[in-house]
């Protein structure tokens, strides 16, 4: 595969397998100048709502990165770990339900452009040392 080969999930998976390189999970990024800090802001409020549903709650985190002109964009980000047998329905059933949310957020004038997204796989360090992900 070259760097800027595009394939589908179940090709990269298939390859990840037959490489022995399986992974421990995946990692979403979010980011927009809508997203705020606070513990209301809507894309926080969801993220802790279907991390509670798939068992990620506790690895979101938030960062700011500040702009030229004084603007600041804000992430939000998380690390899901689940079983390879279990890892393109988990990774399309997040997706699925974060990208309706945000469509709705944008209907609903609560963020003005839908957030722009960054999705990996996760794999484990080699001999079994893991460094923090954040």
């Amino acid at each position: 595969m070259t760097e800027n080969e595009t394939i589908g999930l179940d090709e990269a998976l298939q390859r990840m397998k037959e490489d022995g390189t399986i992974p421990d999970g995946f990692h979403m990024m979010f980011f927009s100048e809508d997203f705020s800090l606070s513990e209301e802001c809507p894309a926080n409020q969801l993220l802790k709502s279907v991390g509670e549903r798939y068992g990620f709650a506790d690895t979101i985190r938030r960062q700011v990165f500040q702009m030229p002109k004084g603007k600041a964009i804000i992430t939000y980000e998380f690390a899901c770990f689940v079983d390879f047998d279990d890892l393109k329905q988990t990774m399309e059933e997040v997706d699925s339900l974060i990208n309706e949310s945000f469509d709705r957020m944008v209907q609903q004038g609560n963020l003005t452009l839908h957030p722009k997204a960054r999705v990996q796989f996760l794999l484990a360090q080699p001999g079994g040392e893991d460094d923090d992900l954040f």
